[in-house]
């Protein structure tokens, strides 16, 4: 293991304040501050029947990184797959980012259309690495000094098409119903923050990117758009049916290797390969993604009179929307598979007592993947029927990584506190998300073998908020705290927590005459330090542990819509 000198961020080009001067940046920002708060557009049409509203929000954000690199995480032996995310950045400036997010809605009686899209800029992204180190650098089209061009592009300089969907409304009988066709985001079950562990994992890919730099987002804040047709329908005032189908599958957002949230190099955008020793790699192939068909859903929602109870009965089917990692040791080669068909049930209850709202959500997945040794070879084959030829494996019928079923339940608490000696108005929300793996039915040599059967863990945001502060200005001051006392999950991989681990984030947000919205956060990691996977024979085997120990941050946004 390398000495402390040889980590200190003394031997690396430092990200400073004083290095914040692109002109694009400024000149955006500037632009911004001139804009009087009358550009928000509710456009006449001429007619009250025809409504047009357009929205636009722009937001600066700057992120700084406030601990040097820690020798347990970037010279750990077999660790090369890991470091990318960590050497890439000195002691400093880790984001320096303009945002555009534009909003389109069109309505016309009980028919309407909605649009949205998203562009940004991060100087950060596009400039030279602060790494060092080329022999454990994954990326084999750009030097250390660089970040792999998909990398560049998803942090640094991408737009975006986010909704695009029309919608009707209208009645059936005594019934009213609405219909969405096109992309939009829909989310069944009562989770608040343990989404990917609960009925909602099944409808659409999330932005894992935004939990990683935002700690303590509501999972309804993380959700991406995805192409479907969904309906609901109030049969009577106790009971909603709804459905959705899907026509298209996509993946959600992980970081780009060598982002600053990333902690794993041969995982998502901008990953090439994976290194198993000096001059011995193996390169990335095309992933094996899931088809735009096969995914869909139910829900029936149900309010026995006078109980006090909401209930909630889920079906669906879907694609897993994160990724397994399987090695291909003939060609020195491994890609990424997405696993199909996946079914989950599950049956939620919520109630208020009081003050506070408590949830309780339960689901159980057949035909999940599981946590992955990532050393099955792609080209083991099976031997068909009847003495026919052997049949590759895929990602569907003939997975090689471990195939099972789990159980799962998300607990959560809503609370609206009544003025007490911290503040006049405040409010908590809390969630403790369990899950099992309840059996093993393909390839249990495969599992992960530093996953356990059970895991647990939970989050909580204490929010005080302080009206009128001073004249026009609204303060919250959140604090998030999560913690795994069992992180090893077998049902849900390195996705749940660090075992043992989580984060403590802290922030001041204001609102000023409901125009100016402006935010600063310190961000603490804690648990112990591992690099998030390590080498074990043909290929890796994930820790748990806490991968980010070393890198709390601060960041500060300054936002306002037009």
């Amino acid at each position: 293991m390398a000495s402390k000198g040889k980590t200190s961020h003394r031997h690396y080009p430092q990200r400073q304040f004083v290095r914040m001067k692109p002109r694009a940046i400024a000149m955006a920002v500037a632009a911004m501050l001139a804009v009087p708060a009358a550009s928000a557009m509710e456009i006449d049409t001429g007619s009250p029947d025809l409504k047009l509203r357009w929205d636009n929000s722009f937001k600066y954000s700057a992120g700084v990184r406030v601990k040097d690199r820690n020798p347990v995480l970037i010279d750990a032996p077999n660790g090369a797959n890991v470091d990318d995310g960590d050497r890439n950045f000195g002691k400093g400036l880790i984001s320096n980012r303009l945002d555009w997010l534009t909003e389109a809605d069109l309505t016309y009686r009980n028919f309407g259309a909605r649009v949205s899209g998203a562009a940004w800029y991060d100087s950060v992204y596009n400039r030279s690495t602060d790494n060092n180190s080329p022999f454990t650098y994954n990326a084999i089209s750009v030097p250390n000094t660089e970040f792999p061009g998909p990398t560049r592009d998803l942090h640094g300089r991408r737009g975006e098409l986010l909704d695009a969907f029309v919608f009707a409304k209208g009645e059936i009988g005594d019934m009213s119903g609405v219909v969405r066709l096109g992309r939009h985001a829909l989310v069944y079950g009562e989770t608040l923050f343990f989404g990917a562990n609960g009925i909602a994992a099944a409808q659409q890919p999330i932005d894992i990117v935004k939990a990683q730099s935002v700690p303590g987002t509501q999972f309804k804040e993380l959700i991406r758009p995805v192409g479907q047709l969904s309906g609901q329908l109030q049969v009577n005032s106790n009971v909603s049916v709804g459905g959705y189908y899907q026509y298209r599958w996509e993946e959600s957002l992980l970081p780009g290797v060598g982002s600053y949230f990333s902690s794993v190099d041969f995982l998502g955008t901008g990953a090439e390969r994976l290194l198993l020793g000096p001059g011995a790699a193996d390169v990335r192939t095309a992933d094996l993604k899931a088809r735009n068909s096969g995914q869909g859903g139910l829900q029936l929602k149900w309010t026995p009179e006078g109980s006090g109870f909401d209930f909630g009965f889920y079906a669906a089917q879907y694609h897993d929307k994160t990724p397994q990692v399987i090695l291909r040791p003939a060609t020195s080669t491994y890609a990424l598979a997405y696993h199909e068909n996946i079914r989950t049930y599950g049956v939620s209850a919520t109630t208020t007592v009081g003050p506070v709202n408590f949830s309780a959500e339960a689901s159980v997945r057949r035909n999940v993947a599981l946590s992955n040794t990532a050393t099955a070879d792609l080209f083991r084959v099976v031997p068909a029927a009847f003495g026919g030829p052997a049949a590759a494996a895929d990602n569907r019928d003939n997975p090689t990584y471990p195939v099972g079923r789990t159980a799962h339940l998300n607990l959560s608490a809503l609370a609206t506190l009544n003025p007490n000696f911290i503040a006049q108005e405040s409010s908590l929300l809390a969630e403790v998300a369990w899950n099992r793996v309840t059996s093993v039915t393909r390839n249990a040599a495969f599992l992960d073998r530093n996953a356990e059967r059970d895991s647990w863990g939970f989050r909580a945001l204490y929010t005080p908020t302080y009206r009128q502060a001073m004249p026009g200005l609204d303060i919250d001051v959140p604090v998030s705290l999560s913690y795994f006392p069992k992180g090893r999950s077998g049902a849900l991989g390195v996705g749940f927590g660090p075992d043992g681990g989580g984060d403590i984030s802290i922030g001041i947000n204001g609102n000023y005459q409901s125009t100016w919205n402006f935010g600063i956060n310190y961000t603490h990691y804690y648990g112990p330090a591992a690099p998030g996977a390590v080498l074990a024979g043909l290929g890796t085997v994930y820790t748990y542990q806490q991968t980010l120990k070393d890198r709390d941050f601060i960041s500060l946004t300054v936002r306002r819509t037009f």
